[in-house]
């Protein structure tokens, strides 16, 4: 049998697209290939930076607990150690109170001492001046209260305070026992 003449092209060119087909379908296959091995690739490197950042993320998280935990002993040292310096400086203060009421009390107690020598001279004073003693007597008498007044106020004396309130207790003093001397000089 034979050919028709034009037949032979015909069926070459089947055969040679055919051929192209399979070579076009082999190529987009090794495309497909590639495509999808850096698809691959691409997800893996994905899942890896992923992964790094989580750690990175779980790394942060866990220095961030531990700073925190420190933060929080250190705050609680702070308040013990305040609580501590206070509770010494509270003990300072009540010490100091009582050293300078102590020192007080002393020194009205010298001051009280000449008080009662003048007051056995007081009733032998002369007629002209006991109107003057007496008065002075009374007077002496409201400076004992004051200065009672000035002890008691170390009772309440604060670190800031405690200046003002011994100043104003030897201020007081003072006058005490100016009048106590100018009794004594008029007794004589």
């Amino acid at each position: 049998m034979r050919f028709p003449t034009l037949m032979v092209p015909l069926f070459a060119l089947t055969l040679f697209g055919c051929s192209h087909a399979e070579e076009e379908k082999a190529k987009i296959d090794e495309i497909q290939k590639k495509a999808d091995e850096r698809v691959t690739q691409a997800e893996n490197q994905a899942k890896t930076k992923l992964a790094d950042l989580q750690k990175e993320l779980d790394d942060t998280k866990a220095s961030l607990a531990k700073a925190q935990s420190a933060a929080q002993d250190a705050v609680s040292k702070a308040q013990t150690g305040a609580e501590d310096q206070a509770k010494s400086a509270e003990a300072a203060l009540v010490t100091a109170r009582q050293a300078f009421k102590s020192k007080a009390k002393l020194e009205l107690s010298n001051a009280n001492k000449d008080l009662t020598e003048v007051q056995g001279k007081v009733s032998k004073v002369a007629a002209k001046s006991k109107a003057q003693v007496q008065s002075l007597m009374q007077d002496i008498v409201k400076q004992q209260k004051t200065l009672a007044k000035d002890i008691a106020a170390f009772d309440a004396a604060t670190l800031d305070t405690f200046r003002t309130v011994n100043s104003q207790f030897e201020k007081d003093l003072a006058a005490y026992k100016a009048k106590i001397r100018t009794v004594k000089a008029k007794t004589q």
